[in-house]
């Protein structure tokens, strides 16, 4: 009798809170099926049932069920945060829900993170690399990962390296082709205002200062635009950007105006299909490697999603097989409680997957995996851009 008390005491009110009920396990996930992203969504998608299947749709001796939920709208052109809060809400208000996959497009975390972590729920990113979720970004000490986690415990995992990463690859990129006069240009969402300040920050730890900066709205200002960068006499452009008309606007003005000057993009600029015409000499630093740069690992599973559907599936592919990957493994460590699984995914440790080797941090960082360089323009990558 004493220890049935003494196991009755065990189970609090924060267990019976995050204590997963039946036979069934419920993982959501939210990807763009709209837009520039849209291909990558449907990758990382593919990736993510594969893991399932190939865990035998279960895990810790409950059935496990994937629903896939938009994060766009028809006729987006990158995800939409209505939607995006909409999911992670779903997904936290469903007494099955033990993870949350999402987000793919940069900066969408900052919007679902909130709402999972009040469900208690694991969010796993296979792709966004906003700092401030993790961690604070050099420059902006009062926009702190804590807005993120009102419950104050930590529930996210990224699958990328940070935007601080990527501000110090494209930043050593741009020193390394001899920029000594760069000018910056960034788009309006969050993600890339806050990598444009953190490329501000760090330029000077680099040896190069930006001689102009300058934010892109819509695609009809990108030629007024252009011709206000060009007027500082830059050596090379700094963009961080995503996607879109304006972007692609941007690139055909330099092409037309500076073809010679090079160009050193963020990750959102890479993917999809082929910008229109662009400076011969543009670059994009991204976490999601192109063959055959991902290893004999993630090309064998490529090629087997290939095989199976008859379609090419993109690189995401890998990301969401790892995403569910870690979502599984976390399940069969934590059981059907939706804390335990967070704390078990957040546990310190090193993994080997198509990924390749890297580690978990407490604070939801990842480290070991890398950044590739791949080119938008008609040139080929300089053996300087690929240094680390």
């Amino acid at each position: 009798m004493a220890v049935a008390v003494l196991a009755g005491c065990g189970a609090g009110p924060e267990a019976e809170r995050t204590r997963v009920r039946g036979d069934t396990l419920t993982v959501y996930m939210s990807v763009p099926v709209n837009g520039v992203s849209a291909a990558g969504g449907e990758a990382a998608t593919a990736g993510a049932e594969l893991a399932l299947t190939e865990a035998g749709g279960q895990a810790a001796g409950r059935r496990v069920k994937l629903v896939v939920l938009p994060s766009t709208r028809p006729g987006d052109s990158v995800w939409d945060p209505g939607t995006v809060e909409a999911n992670a809400e779903r997904a936290g208000e469903d007494p099955t829900a033990i993870a949350y996959i999402g987000e793919l497009d940069l900066g969408g975390s900052a919007v679902s993170l909130p709402a999972t972590n009040r469900a208690r729920l694991l969010q796993i990113s296979p792709a966004d690399g906003l700092k401030s979720l993790t961690g604070v970004a050099p420059g902006r000490p009062r926009a702190g990962p804590e807005r993120y986690y009102p419950e104050r415990v930590r529930t996210f995992i990224r699958l990328v390296p940070d935007d601080l990463d990527l501000a110090y690859a494209m930043l050593g990129g741009a020193r390394r082709l001899g920029a000594r006069r760069p000018a910056l240009v960034h788009t309006q969402g969050i993600s890339e205002r806050e990598l444009a300040g953190m490329l501000v920050n760090r330029s000077s730890a680099n040896g190069i200062e930006p001689v102009a900066v300058e934010a892109l709205g819509n695609e009809s200002v990108a030629a007024d635009l252009t011709e206000e960068l060009l007027a500082s006499d830059p050596d090379t452009i700094l963009l961080a950007g995503v996607r879109g008309p304006a972007t692609t606007a941007l690139l055909a003005a330099l092409a037309r105006r500076a073809p010679g000057v090079p160009v050193i993009a963020s990750s959102g600029m890479a993917g999809g299909e082929r910008h229109g015409r662009v400076p011969r000499q543009t670059y994009a630093y991204t976490p999601v490697a192109p063959p055959p740069a991902n290893g004999a690992k993630a090309r064998l599973l490529l090629s087997g999603l290939r095989r199976n559907g008859g379609d090419v599936v993109g690189p995401e592919a890998i990301h969401g097989h790892e995403a569910m990957r870690l979502v599984l493994d976390a399940i069969e460590r934590g059981g059907a409680d939706r804390l335990a699984v967070a704390r078990a995914a957040l546990e310190p440790r090193e993994r080997r997957s198509v990924l390749g080797t890297y580690s978990v941090r407490r604070t939801g960082e990842v480290k070991g995996l890398s950044l590739h360089v791949v080119a938008l323009g008609a040139g080929h990558i300089p053996d300087a851009l690929e240094a680390p």
